[in-house]
């Protein structure tokens, strides 16, 4: 045993006693103190035959006990014995780690700047020795607002905020703190003493410290005087520049995260927009294409009849966006019924035949297949793609459609081919599908996103590819009973 203490150097320790130990005995040793002075006293008293009253002894042993109480009950006379504990027996007045703990854990879950001012809040009056603390919250574009006072922990207050061009904040921004009774000053702590002096004072306030990481001044930490008469110093500072930039990092994420929130409605808002601004430019489309035709056919009773299913299928594509704006939803809700595919394919592309003159458009569908969907949906599907294929080669344009059932029997797969000019190979085989990209010149890069969209709404999905032959190749996978809710 004594080989290992002395190989080991285990006597060569340092011996730390924590600051909550000795605060915790604190109490129960002063009243141990009195209580064995005033029996060594009264045992001292009775050996010189000396007597104490009956009254006298009680008494003493009653104050005694009081003040044991009053010690225990009182925050302030418990926090003056552990500023002279810390101050006498102490390096250091804080114990810098604790209270660095203490603020992440209060920290945990965090998610508003009140949530994380209150948590700063409660280390600050835990740890310092003052109960005069203010708030400043903002940046340096709207300035500094007062967000907590010693009256009203968490309050946005245009009252007594600062302009982020004041001497005081310019101060801050180049110094670890502003503190009045600075012995030694320069200029720049002159310029803020005759600048913010009568604010400081009129709130009592004796130093002001940033709350801020890096470059980035979150805000300010304003203190009053202490209650135990005595200044603030470096350790003050240097406990206060800690927990100032640990709340700074805090806030700036909160911050982050509501604008990354706000940037989400915002993305919602830009979505809804273009399928709106998509279905009316598809509209618009048909309708100047019948323009373009007129004067040639107007004459033509089946043209005539043509014109009018067009302006009737635009009222109607308008009636959806109405009700798509009423609505105001990112997402799309599909109407599902059961219908035999190949008849609705057979029905939409004689209508979008009419609409798309000097294009072939072929259909070949080998099974009977009975799909549980959303049939206008999948027409907006067949339509953006071969209007695009459409707009790809005006004249002499072919476009095939084949659909059949996978081997699964539980799944369908759709061909649509065409012969115009193909897909980059860039952007194959799902890069095309991303919202803005587009192969036209002045394209909105939206259809295509929305028919992925739609697709996935109905539990399928699309890729692209080439055609060895040439041409463009889009293919589709819709279960026949998709799982929606």
């Amino acid at each position: 045993m004594l080989y290992a203490v002395f190989h080991y150097q285990l006597l060569n320790r340092k011996i730390f006693v924590s600051r909550k130990i000795v605060y915790s005995f604190a109490i129960p040793s002063l009243l141990a103190a009195y209580l064995i002075g005033f029996g060594l006293i009264t045992l001292l008293m009775r050996t010189l035959g000396l007597e104490v009253s009956f009254i006298i002894h009680w008494l003493l042993v009653v104050l005694g006990g009081v003040a044991a109480v009053t010690v225990s009950c009182s925050g302030k006379i418990r926090r003056r014995i552990h500023f002279y504990i810390s101050t006498h027996f102490y390096v250091n007045k804080y114990e810098y780690r604790d209270e660095w703990l203490a603020l992440s854990r209060y920290l945990q879950g965090a998610l508003t700047e009140s949530e994380v001012v209150n948590a700063l809040r409660q280390v600050l009056m835990g740890s310092l020795y003052t109960a005069e603390i203010y708030i400043w919250l903002g940046d340096s574009k709207n300035g500094y607002r007062q967000v907590s006072t010693p009256e009203t922990p968490w309050q946005h207050s245009k009252v007594n905020s600062l302009k982020s061009t004041s001497p005081l904040i310019s101060y801050i921004e180049s110094h670890s703190h502003f503190h009045l009774q600075e012995k030694e000053t320069d200029s720049a702590w002159h310029a803020v003493q005759k600048d913010a002096g009568a604010f400081l004072t009129s709130l009592n306030l004796k130093l002001i410290t940033p709350i801020s990481v890096g470059n980035q001044l979150a805000g300010l930490i304003g203190l009053g005087p202490e209650y135990t008469g005595g200044q603030y110093g470096h350790d003050d500072f240097d406990l206060l520049t800690v927990l100032g930039s640990q709340t700074a990092s805090a806030l700036l994420a909160v911050r982050m995260a509501e604008e990354l929130a706000h940037s989400r409605e915002q993305q919602a808002w830009s979505r809804l927009s273009a399928f709106v601004l998509h279905d009316i430019k598809n509209a618009a489309a048909m309708l100047s294409m019948l323009q373009e035709n007129a004067p040639a056919h107007i004459h033509e009773p089946e043209f005539q009849q043509d014109m009018l299913e067009l302006v009737d299928d635009t009222l109607r594509r308008m009636s959806r966006v109405e009700q798509r704006l009423l609505t105001l939803k990112d997402e799309i809700t599909p109407t599902l019924q059961e219908f035999d595919l190949g008849v609705a394919l057979q029905k939409s592309c004689e209508r979008l035949q009419n609409k798309l003159p000097g294009m072939e458009i072929k259909v070949e569908s080998r099974d009977v297949i009975l799909l549980h969907s959303d049939q206008n949906l999948l027409f907006s599907v067949l339509e953006n793609l071969l209007l695009n294929a459409f707009q790809a080669r005006r004249q002499g344009g072919i476009a095939q459609i084949k659909a059949y059932l996978m081997e699964n029997r539980k799944q369908l797969r759709m061909e649509i081919s065409d012969n115009g000019p193909g897909i980059e190979q860039e952007l194959l085989p799902e890069a095309l599908f991303e919202p803005f990209t587009s192969m036209k010149k002045g394209g909105s890069g939206i259809g295509l996103w929305q028919v992925k969209k739609v697709l996935n709404s109905l539990g399928g999905d699309i890729v692209t590819a080439n055609n060895p032959a040439g041409g463009a190749l889009f293919i589709i996978q819709l279960p026949l009973v998709p799982n929606v809710e």
